[in-house]
């Protein structure tokens, strides 16, 4: 490759501080968390009073056939059901009976039984059954949910950042840019894009706009190659600036390395 780098702006110049909102913990996530290690100790034990999350069996009285029933199950609150219906049993014993004014007509609901579901604590035993690394009580655990929160709020807040951070430091540098490296460049990834689609069985050049849905943001090959030569020269500074960095931190790698790195990727 002939194209170089003439002079590197310092990424460190670059204020992102403002794109970056400090974290703020999801408590209700991580608790909802910490009740889904204890789904596979829950038990049901028959009860008199109906909570969200119980299993209710009800009788329904309407003029709607949809809701006569002499017998219906349902789950208080989980929206499997009827929404307004299920609310409405929350609260209730057996025996009481209650009505509701629905868009199909008048139902009335009367509570015939309910299994109340119990819950226990969670414990680090239930924890050493996920058999994380290093994760072995429930306060590790809860770090341990609470650290993923706090990446994936990164990886969405970083963005922004990053897309600034590598637009300043390319306008500030000076390159020596050459047309066949820059179509080098693209011909490359042309070649990844193709090794991907081959594996899913298809040919690259021949995918219709639904096969590319979802994959890639274009509805043609011709709009493919259109996309990657417009994004080609920057592209091609960013591959510049991340070998000079990568050489600043002493790894080395040529187009052995890459060609090798391609046949294998190929063979997953």
């Amino acid at each position: 490759m002939k194209s170089r780098i003439l002079k590197v702006k310092d990424y460190r110049e670059v204020d992102v501080e403002p794109l970056l909102r400090p974290f703020v913990p999801d408590e209700t996530a991580l608790e909802a968390e910490l009740r889904r290690l204890t789904n596979p100790y829950i038990r049901w034990e028959p009860g008199e009073e109906v909570s969200a999350g119980d299993q209710v069996v009800c009788r329904l009285l309407s003029d709607c056939p949809r809701y006569n029933k002499e017998k219906v199950r349902f789950v208080a609150g989980s929206g499997m059901f009827q929404r307004e219906l299920e609310n409405l049993s929350i609260g209730m014993r057996v025996g009481e009976t209650r009505e509701a004014a629905l868009p199909e007509g008048k139902v009335s609901l009367t509570l015939a039984g309910v299994m109340n579901r119990v819950a226990p604590e969670p414990s680090d035993e239930m924890v050493e059954k996920l058999e994380l690394d290093g994760v072995h009580t429930v306060a590790e655990y809860r770090a341990y949910l609470l650290e993923q929160q706090r990446e994936a709020a990164f990886g969405q807040d970083s963005f922004e950042a990053l897309k600034k951070l590598t637009r300043e430091v390319i306008s500030g540098s000076e390159f020596i840019l050459y047309r066949e490296d820059w179509a080098e460049a693209i011909n490359r990834e042309l070649d990844r894009c193709r090794t991907l689609c081959r594996q899913e069985g298809m040919v690259l050049e021949e995918m219709t706009p639904e096969q590319f849905q979802g994959r890639i943001p274009v509805k043609s090959y011709h709009e493919l190659v259109a996309m990657l030569q417009y994004d080609g020269w920057d592209n091609l500074c960013r591959y510049l600036l991340g070998r000079r960095y990568a050489e600043t931190d002493s790894f080395h790698s040529g187009e052995a390395e890459y060609e090798a790195f391609i046949a294998d990727y190929a063979k997953t």
